[in-house]
């Protein structure tokens, strides 16, 4: 009797082989990322292995083929998933003959307005893929990203940017304030949740001004934190390593990241008032309690959770790109339920 053997996890195949996403509900694909910050936190090859091979049992196996598109019509399907396959091989090809700095270069400005779609998902995967040095996993971040790509669209801007991030915040939680009642928040998405926010006649000028101003990765990242730091919420959880994504793909890339940050920012304050707009407290003092990394790495590496050991990993990055190391563990210690 012959029995299936799983293959090695292998990031030049798997984009190939499965959709990127599964279910019922859609849900986007995880494992390269999961795989890659599992790597990165230093797991043994073996708990990679055993973790890819319980993971590929929920995913759709469907090979990509060989179908393709021209760039003008790849363009003109913005925002259509059934894109999807010959997105994927056309970022491929793009890749092989122009390298990673131009294709991104060439199609980050039609992405950019749509930087939390999927729920961050397109540029989470990209950076993954920089990450782990990949260029099929790059390419399918891509065509993830550009077949989820529905550009945020503002209501009318009133008024002119301010680039205080602190004013900007205050601005969005005053207003959602007064028109609660006129929000649907319960839509099943984090995606329609944010859109139910922009669509919002008295929100969205405030947010088109958000989206004007130039607020810097730091205060970016902090707020991220802090908004984590509040709710402890799965949207709020995605904003977190969307940030961290974020910040690495404009690492990457040979353009001002100007745009790139003003588009986070604008669709992070979205995301905070579509889980409600919570109260948010100072990042200082820091909050004492939690584990060093060494432990909470472990603990991750532990879990069979994809968001534990994406978080974990993006946390301790963003510690060690900006500092604010104690918030960032003690933030992960509560999702890995190290602390009280």
């Amino acid at each position: 009797m012959n029995v299936a053997v799983t293959p090695p996890f292998d990031l030049n195949t798997h984009a190939l082989k499965y959709a990127p996403e599964y279910g019922e509900h859609d849900f986007a694909d995880h494992l390269p990322m999961a795989v890659t910050a599992l790597r990165e936190m230093g797991a043994t090859p073996e708990r990679v292995e055993a973790f890819a091979k319980t993971y590929r049992k929920k995913l759709k196996r469907k090979k990509v083929g060989k179908t393709t598109i021209d760039a003008l019509l790849l363009s003109a399907r913005l925002g259509d998933p059934t894109v999807y396959p010959a997105a994927l091989n056309y970022f491929l090809s793009a890749i092989e003959s122009e390298g990673r700095a131009q294709t991104l270069a060439e199609h980050l400005p039609e992405l950019t307005g749509a930087i939390a779609a999927a729920a961050f998902h397109g540029v989470i995967r990209v950076s993954f893929g920089l990450i782990a040095d990949n260029d099929v996993e790059i390419a399918a971040g891509l065509a993830y990203w550009h077949a989820h790509a529905t550009p945020v669209k503002f209501a009318r801007s009133i008024g002119a940017a301010n680039n205080d991030a602190q004013t900007l915040l205050e601005d969005i939680t005053a207003t959602f304030a007064k028109n609660r009642r006129k929000l649907k928040l319960d839509q099943p998405t984090i995606s329609e949740r944010i859109a139910e926010v922009v669509s919002n006649p008295q929100l969205g000028p405030v947010l088109t001004r958000a989206a004007a101003a130039n607020v810097p990765f730091e205060q970016i990242a902090a707020t991220a934190l802090r908004i984590y730091m509040a709710s402890r919420d799965f949207t709020a959880l995605h904003c977190v390593t969307g940030v961290h994504a974020t910040r690495v793909l404009a690492g990457h890339v040979v353009m001002d990241d100007q745009q790139l940050r003003k588009a986070l920012w604008s669709s992070l304050l979205a995301a905070y008032a579509s889980i409600g707009a919570p109260a948010l407290e100072p990042l200082a003092p820091p909050p004492t309690g939690a584990p060093d990394w060494h432990v909470i790495a472990s603990a991750a590496q532990s879990s069979d959770d994809e968001h534990d050991i994406k978080f974990a990993y993006a946390c301790q990055e963003e510690a060690r790109h900006y500092g604010r190391d104690a918030h960032y563990r003690f933030a992960v210690a509560k999702r890995l339920n190290l602390v009280r």
